[in-house]
């Protein structure tokens, strides 16, 4: 994979476009050069929007301004293999906590969700359209998401979301025996790592296999912009009673804040897990692939049995 930026920098203007409400844009820029580099870059950036008529005629000329807004990460940790390739990177988002970026594996979140009234009579179709109806149906309640609340023996709607998501997974890994599929609980849902698909973070092999999961778009697009798949190693901020990173206003590891900060986050990080290992099905993994899955493993305590965050 590519290096990810250790540089960051900010252009901010206030900008009037032809037919069109003033915009106030704000675009940053990376360099794995110099932050004079993430300037130009940001500046750069910023012209070719205004270039194209703002972010309204973006979206009219079906692109999206949202991959014009790589936000600032700061870089933690390079991962090698043993022949010294670059094949993940760790990184801190704007709200603190730790994120693996690789291009090695395939990584995809599904939320759970229940089926619209609609869905659940929608009659005919394969398992998904029996199982959503096509669309995405209503997000549950924070008490009916908890994991550690329901599963496949809990009575009513909480059993039967759970069910019905692995129901989905379950027919993926089916339909994809070529695949392995590596399959944890998350507290909102589930997380898949999905080995020996040789699909790049941008192409539209990993837009389908993501698709036949009902992996988020906004997550789709993320990964096209930064080219890597994404997967949260840590718990957020708020689940563990942290104050948000972002509110700190400050991206630098070497401001005493900062450091506070993530002395504090990493004490309250102690007793909760980000997954839990369901299954593991498929081919064995490559030697890089099992790297990856070996890493992202204990940094979100897959087998510790702790609360989920």
């Amino acid at each position: 994979m590519q290096p990810l930026p250790r540089y960051w920098a900010t252009v901010r203007r206030t900008v009037s476009f032809p037919q069109t409400k003033e915009y106030a844009l704000t675009i940053h820029g990376a360099s794995d050069i110099s932050v004079q580099e993430a300037q130009r870059d940001a500046e750069q950036r910023m012209e070719r929007l205004i270039a194209a008529g703002g972010p309204e005629q973006l979206r009219r000329s079906g692109l999206e301004y949202y991959p014009l807004r790589r936000l600032p990460e700061e870089l933690l940790e390079e991962v090698r293999s043993p022949d010294g390739a670059l094949v993940a990177a760790i990184t801190r988002n704007r709200y603190g906590v730790a994120v693996l970026n690789t291009d090695a594996v395939l990584i995809s979140d599904v939320d759970l969700v229940a089926p619209s009234p609609q869905d659940v009579v929608t009659a005919g179709g394969g398992l998904l359209s029996r199982l959503f109806g096509g669309g995405r149906g209503a997000e549950l309640g924070e008490q009916e998401r908890d994991p550690d609340a329901f599963g496949l023996r809990s009575p009513g709607r909480r059993g039967e979301h759970h069910a019905r998501t692995l129901a989905l997974i379950d027919d993926f890994t089916a339909r994809h025996p070529e695949l392995g599929v590596r399959t944890y609980r998350t507290r909102n849902g589930f997380r898949l790592i999905i080995t020996g698909t040789g699909a790049g973070p941008a192409s539209q092999r990993a837009r389908e296999l993501m698709g036949q999961v009902h992996s988020d778009e906004l997550y789709m697009i993320l990964c096209r912009v930064h080219d890597t798949y994404r997967a949260r190693l840590t718990p957020k901020p708020w689940r563990i009673e942290v104050d948000r990173f972002e509110d700190l206003g400050t991206r630098t590891a070497a401001d005493e804040v900062h450091r506070a900060w993530v002395e504090r986050y990493r004490k309250a990080s102690s007793e909760v897990a980000v997954c839990r290992l369901l299954a593991s099905t498929g081919p064995a993994p490559s030697a890089v692939e099992q790297q990856i899955i070996d890493l992202h493993d204990r940094a979100v305590r897959a087998e510790s049995g702790l609360r989920l965050a």
